[in-house]
């Protein structure tokens, strides 16, 4: 980092959250060079502030450049909090490199998170970049093995454009053995969409929920809890 920058970053350091976020905004005004990705680059390794650390990734995923890219996936796999990574993933989804294809595959395989394995599938499947038949094997194991919500949802949102005839066994099996609602009906949904296409009939019938249930007071908290913390990884 060349003398005037290294100048801004102690005082970057110094500053208040809203003079940082400010003067990154500025920052990324000028023309791009190392010297300025460096810059961001430490603050992503050292701002305190996640959401500092989120815009400085942000902004770096504007470089596209292959130096870039190996520098953020360097990033995940040291970083712990959740919203970052979550920053890195999206950040890494848009650009054009074929490494990010191997690794949107490993955070879906590994990431412990279900949002961001959530968006990982989102972006993999917008990037169409790997074959359907790999694609179709990724969802296939997703929506009968992964035990989180998220990613099953965001893999039967995307499986019609993969679909074959495996797909509707697949999907009937899962149907027949799941016990919740609205995962079933979603489902359903999917597997007639599907059934549509393939021109094949669909036999089993649309779920009819169950009556209400009140709701015990521990899971309910639970729930709010964790609709708040998904909500805040989905800020940007």
């Amino acid at each position: 980092m060349d003398k005037k920058l290294e100048k801004k970053w102690k005082k970057f350091t110094n500053s208040p959250d809203k003079v940082k976020f400010d003067f990154l905004v500025e920052l990324s005004k000028q023309d791009k060079n190392e010297e300025i990705a460096e810059f961001f680059f430490k603050v992503v390794e050292q701002e305190k502030y996640e959401k500092i650390r989120i815009k400085a990734v942000m902004i770096l995923k504007e470089y596209d450049d292959e130096k870039i890219v190996d520098k953020l996936i360097s990033f995940y796999g040291f970083e712990r909090e959740r919203s970052v990574r979550l920053a890195l993933v999206e950040a890494l989804g848009n650009m054009s490199s074929s490494k990010i294809d191997d690794f949107l595959q490993n955070v879906i395989e590994k990431d412990e998170n279900d949002v961001i394995r959530s968006i990982a599938i989102k972006n993999l499947h917008q990037r169409k970049k790997i074959t359907k038949a790999k694609m179709r094997g990724i969802l296939h194991d997703i929506i009968q093995n992964d035990h989180d919500v998220f990613p099953k949802q965001m893999a039967l949102s995307v499986i019609e454009f993969y679909a074959n005839n495996s797909t509707l066994e697949i999907l009937q099996k899962v149907f027949n053995r799941e016990v919740k609602f609205k995962m079933r009906s979603l489902i359903y949904q999917t597997l007639n969409t599907i059934a549509v296409k393939l021109n094949k009939n669909l036999e089993i019938d649309e779920p009819k929920e169950e009556p209400f249930e009140k709701e015990d007071k521990k899971e309910k908290k639970k729930r709010k809890k964790k609709k708040k913390e998904e909500e805040e990884y989905l800020f940007f």
